[in-house]
């Protein structure tokens, strides 16, 4: 690879012989340098050192140590302190935490560590700490790891992803690195009591050093752990020698082992801000991939500002450090049973639905600071809050990449604007449970005048069966136009509300939980929970989409009709025509005024329609209105808070006083013609 390819398309880089590594003295005047200018740790300290290739220069451009000439870079919170100069790749490494990969991640909720593929086979490395808990503006940051096996498998598993979709190989090959990457220092402390070892690791530009390693054959987990130094100095002599000569070099190797770079030493906070050096690096890197040549995408920006939201939520003490970790899929499911905390996927979706829509002030500013520590958001919407949610709920999910990418576009739009207006929390109630105190408020709405919000109970089921409904594929997004045989354009979230609002769409709910959790298929329900049977009656008839959207169609539309022969089956199916006799006659009433004559109006307008025809008409409506209102009664009757079996057979007694008065008053009215 070291000669120039025509297919290639890029001129080599010429390139120059290499300095020497330089030696202890220098790089020690170096590091004490740091210590007193930044209060750096010494590992820290040392680690830069080390990887400065000129460090003489380096120390002599900081200059006065109580005013360091720095490059000094305004984030949100305050501003952080960088040193520009050239490293040696060999001494930093990629971050195995490349954000780029983060959708991809099999986190322990959803799988066992060691228990599925490769790609579980540890858990994702955390998100770096302040190395100094007690002063956490200084420059160092801390990863604690299980063991360097883990690192090592991060750093391939990252190092795999990033080389098959952004590959930069080939540019840096001929080019080298030519914009600097952002590096900090960082301690890499295995848990396993092993020596913790501390190196320079990006903070942005994990791609370029990842292609670099790749290039120079660099095992980049082994970096921290590395203090053989002799072996950079025999391979720069070996490359210089051959460059000597004029033969043998190898260009490529030369144009690779150095990089440029912006070493981030330290951050000065704003008076009164709680911003962490942790979370103004993360603020540079996030506005640094606002408009990107190679976007992170919708997925990776999600899973990031998720994270830091459960951190500035930690920070604030409104979760707890474990809660953080159940919230953010980086607790097996065992771990979450013995820190007494639910493992039922559903139960733990809608605690995180309702973490992110919590109207309380404490928990917004959390979000807000998060999220507008690492964008340039101005306003927190529901929709934002909602993909956010989404992020987090999807940690729980061991499927297919391209699967869960599907189900991440549907369930973003399962939480409708109920779940951030109304007052609901995400509790540990069982289903059947929670089934009863919903069709109570069913019943509660039923008799009232709000019948468009029956209550928390409801609300949270609706919320927790969200996710056993899209995540198995019974419940989508609107497809599209392509081959979609989906009955409406509805979202995930209106049919959902459409469902709790009703006595069989309360059972089908808790049955859609009951069916996930027993991990079978989603068995259709009818008015009292019965299952319900396919027509021919070979079986059991299970949900899906077009089955939902049919079943519960919003006010006004029709239902599918009912394969039955019962009455019931009868009288709905006679319910349902009217239903679609009614949107014909709308259509049919408004597309008379939407005939113009010859001036441009309305014809109806000029012409109108025949008196007799409309006076008949109109006598029709004024009847149907009379029975609609009557049967409108009824079902309050036969399903408000009064029914004991949900059955009509309630007579106006049982309703009491109120039912009288209002038939009193219908009578007046009807008697006077208003």
């Amino acid at each position: 690879m070291s000669s120039f390819k025509a297919e290639e398309h890029v001129l080599p880089r010429p390139v120059e012989r290499l300095p020497e590594y330089a030696h202890a003295t220098a790089r020690k005047s170096l590091a004490e340098k740091l210590i007193d200018t930044f209060a750096l740790p010494e590992t820290a300290a040392t680690a830069i050192a080390n990887a400065v290739v000129d460090p003489a220069a380096v120390r002599k451009a900081i200059g006065d140590p109580t005013d360091p000439e720095v490059e000094r870079i305004p984030v949100p919170g305050g501003t952080l302190l960088g040193l520009r100069t050239q490293v040696w790749s060999r001494k930093v490494l990629p971050d195995a935490r490349n954000p780029r990969t983060l959708p991809n991640r099999r986190h322990p909720f959803a799988v066992d560590p060691g228990t599925g593929a490769e790609d579980s086979k540890f858990r994702p490395v955390p998100e770096p700490r302040p190395l100094v808990k007690d002063n956490p503006q200084l420059g160092a940051l801390e990863v604690e790891i299980e063991s360097r096996h883990q690192l090592n498998w991060a750093a391939q598993q990252a190092a795999t992803f990033i080389l098959s979709g952004n590959d930069w190989r080939q540019s840096i090959a001929n080019q080298g690195v030519m914009e600097a990457v952002w590096l900090v220092a960082t301690t890499y402390t295995p848990q396993d009591g092993t020596e913790a070892g501390t190196a320079l690791t990006s903070a942005e530009g994990s791609s370029r050093l990842t292609a670099v390693h790749n290039l120079l054959g660099v095992r980049s987990a082994d970096v921290p752990f590395e203090t053989n130094e002799p072996n950079l100095r025999g391979t720069i002599r070996k490359a210089n020698q051959l460059f000597d000569i004029g033969e043998g070099a190898d260009l490529i190797s030369m144009r690779c082992e150095r990089v440029p770079a912006l070493i981030l030493v330290g951050f000065k906070p704003h008076a009164g801000a709680t911003t962490e050096f942790p979370t103004a690096v993360k603020s540079l890197v996030a506005l640094r991939h606002v408009d990107p040549p190679t976007p992170w995408g919708e997925g990776p920006e999600n899973e990031s500002l998720a994270d830091e939201v459960l951190d500035e939520m930690y920070r604030r003490d409104l979760i707890s450090i474990t809660e953080r970790s159940y919230y953010a899929g980086s607790c097996t499911r065992t771990e979450a049973a013995a820190a007494h905390l639910s493992v039922d996927p559903a139960i733990r979706a809608a605690k995180i639905v309702r973490l992110l829509s919590n109207p309380d002030g404490r928990f917004v500013e959390a979000i807000r600071m998060a999220v507008t520590s690492q964008s340039t958001r101005k306003r927190i919407t529901p929709k934002l809050l909602n993909e956010l949610a989404t992020a987090l709920v999807l940690r729980a999910v061991a499927e297919d990449p391209a699967k869960t990418d599907q189900v991440r576009r549907y369930l973003r739009h399962a939480f409708g604007k109920s779940v951030h207006r109304e007052t609901w929390m995400g509790t540990d109630r069982d289903a059947d449970q929670l089934v009863k105190e919903a069709l109570a408020e069913v019943a509660q709405a039923v008799g009232s005048e709000n019948t468009d919000e029956p209550g928390p109970a409801s609300l949270e089921l609706a919320v927790r069966a969200a996710y056993p409904l899209v995540v198995s594929g019974r419940l989508n997004a609107d497809r599209g136009s392509v081959n979609n045989d989906q009955p409406d354009r509805r979202t995930p979230s209106e049919v959902l509300n459409t469902m709790r609002q009703t006595r069989q769409g309360v059972h089908q709910l808790g049955q859609a939980l009951r069916d996930f959790a027993a991990d079978q298929p989603i068995r259709a329900v009818g008015e009292e929970g019965q299952t319900l049977q396919l027509e021919d009656g070979s079986g059991v008839r299970t949900v899906n989409d077009v089955f939902l959207r049919s079943e519960y169609p919003p006010p006004g539309k029709a239902k599918s009709n009912r394969p039955g022969d019962t009455p019931l089956d009868h009288f709905e199916n006679r319910i349902s025509d009217f239903s679609r006799a009614m949107e014909a006659v709308e259509k049919a009433f408004r597309a008379i005024g939407e005939v113009n004559g010859d001036d441009g109006r309305p014809l109806v307008d000029t012409r109108g329609v025949d008196h007799r025809s409309a006076d008949h008409w109109r006598a029709l409506i004024r009847a149907m209105d009379e029975d609609l209102l009557v049967w409108s009664r009824a079902f309050k009757r036969a399903f408000g808070n009064g029914a004991k079996s949900g059955m009509a057979n309630f007579t106006d007694g049982d309703e009491g006083s109120s039912v009288s008065d209002l038939e009193a008053q219908w009578d007046r009215a009807a008697e006077s013609g208003t």
